[in-house]
């Protein structure tokens, strides 16, 4: 009965009570090394296998698998570290990396749902206008740079009407370029990429078979000999059938994704304060 009463035998006793607590509560631990245990399985194997073929379009080689494996190691062990030392914590990469995640995560319960032919037609008739096809032309062009006077021009152009002027004869009063001397069938961003922005929307009110102008472009000024114009038309279903789908999908995933946030958000309280809290409240 002495003993019991000993002081060190107390802080003992006390000391082994704690332990017992602690055990129970929290289970055994053995510091530093169940944290620090990676398990490499076949599903590990198969995942890693399956990137590889997708980006080389093959097959890994024995030793290329096991370079690949040592690398996947190596990647768990620094990633382990990295969250043991909270490199994670407030790290916007990290961060966004694993919004990412998040995203695909939500994004797979909007690719449930097949998409039909009947989803791609509903979609094509209420947004028609979103399926155009743009204006094409076919024309000739004589260039008279910057410089010229655009009341001798337009006189010029009256005269070659009045002649039926042929083009030959009518280039030969312009000016050398390296600019096309026609376009035949092209669409509008086309003609804009070789005579400037905007260059096309003039071509639109000129009439065919006859010269127009002048028309300025980013080089200067032109008289214009429209030979057909093919004006913006709605595209045929099957011409933008593949667009559409790829469309609906993305807009599924986009509302999986929102989805999954509402459902999420509803879980937290968020509290927002100072400024933050003057702006959410405007």
């Amino acid at each position: 009965m002495k003993t019991f009463r000993k002081p060190w035998f107390q802080i003992a006793l006390l000391g082994i009570l704690v332990g017992t607590i602690l055990l129970i509560l929290l289970g055994p631990q053995v510091p530093g090394e169940s944290d620090r245990k990676i398990v490499v399985d076949d599903a590990d194997v198969a995942q890693l296998i399956a990137s590889w073929q997708s980006t080389w379009n093959r097959l890994p080689t024995r030793e290329e698998l096991s370079g690949i494996l040592q690398n996947h190691v190596r990647e768990e062990v620094l990633y382990q570290e990295a969250l043991k030392l909270g490199l994670d914590q407030k790290n916007a990469v990290v961060k966004r990396a694993l919004i990412t995640q998040m995203d695909m995560l939500a994004e797979g319960q909007g690719t449930q749902r097949e998409i039909t032919d009947e989803d791609i037609l509903a979609y094509y008739n209420l947004r028609k206008d979103q399926f155009v096809s743009p204006p094409r032309f076919s024309f000739r062009q004589v260039y008279f740079g910057e410089t010229i006077d655009t009341a001798a021009l337009a006189t010029w152009k009256e005269a070659w009407n009045a002649t039926s002027l042929r083009f030959e004869q009518a280039q030969q009063k312009g000016m050398p370029t390296m600019l096309p001397s026609g376009m035949e069938n092209l669409r509008s961003d086309q003609v804009d990429r070789e005579f400037g922005e905007g260059f096309s929307k003039a071509l639109e009110g000129m009439p065919p078979g006859g010269w127009s102008g002048p028309v300025s472009s980013a080089f200067g000024w032109h008289l214009i000999y429209l030979d057909t114009l093919f004006p913006a038309s709605p595209m045929p279903l099957p011409a933008v059938q593949d667009e559409i789908y790829n469309q609906l999908e993305y807009e599924e995933k986009n509302a999986a994704r929102e989805q999954f946030y509402t459902e999420l958000i509803q879980q937290y309280d968020v509290t927002y304060r100072g400024l933050a809290k003057e702006i959410v409240n405007e």
